[in-house]
């Protein structure tokens, strides 16, 4: 698997972690599920962020990434991929095209 495709899956996953940590949270369901889906998304999100600054480091993945990760939670992040990736993919279909 590839870098850039860890990572995607990685944002993707973090950002359900952190979705359901809001649902617990807002919704006060369990304070032992807000515990541990919080230090889950804390650990995560700290992962996530070094994996998207090494994927920037190597140039697999553009900096605004790793910034919309840092400002707006995983959230922004996967925007982000999914932004550079529709933007990547119509360059090459302009180009071939």
């Amino acid at each position: 698997m590839s870098l850039p495709a860890f990572v995607r899956i990685f944002t993707h996953v973090e950002s359900a972690i952190f979705a359901a940590l809001l649902v617990v949270w807002l919704g006060e369901i369990d304070e032992t599920a807000e515990f541990v889906l919080g230090l889950t998304h804390g650990v995560g999100f700290l992962t996530l962020c070094a994996v998207i600054w090494v994927a920037c480091l190597r140039g697999v993945l553009a900096w605004p990434i790793l910034a919309a990760a840092a400002l707006l939670t995983p959230f922004g992040s996967s925007a982000a991929i999914e932004w550079s990736r529709r933007r990547h993919r119509d360059r090459h279909a302009a180009a071939s095209g």
